[in-house]
């Protein structure tokens, strides 16, 4: 488990730094087909990177929503449930 994390981490630094490049490289490209081209790979790769962050984040949140979802169940405060 120790791995997994390490290289999802690997890859969402990887991921951030390929996609820093790719900006720098549409800011030093010329206006024309070029930039255009190098800015479609660039928002494609913002849209990637922010939706792995997104899903992580909605992962955690799942398991944080359903933690207290199970203590309240086992501890009977899920009782207005059942009125």
């Amino acid at each position: 488990m120790h791995s997994d994390i390490h290289s999802r981490l690997n890859f969402h630094d990887g991921l951030q730094a390929g996609l820093g490049q790719l900006v720098d490289r549409v800011v030093a490209a010329e206006p024309g087909e070029q930039r255009s081209r190098l800015l479609r790979w660039a928002l494609l790769a913002l849209a990637v990177f922010a939706a792995l962050r997104i899903l992580r984040a909605l992962r955690k949140g799942f398991w944080a929503m359903f933690g207290i979802a199970m203590a309240l169940w086992w501890s009977g405060g899920a009782w207005f449930l059942f009125r």
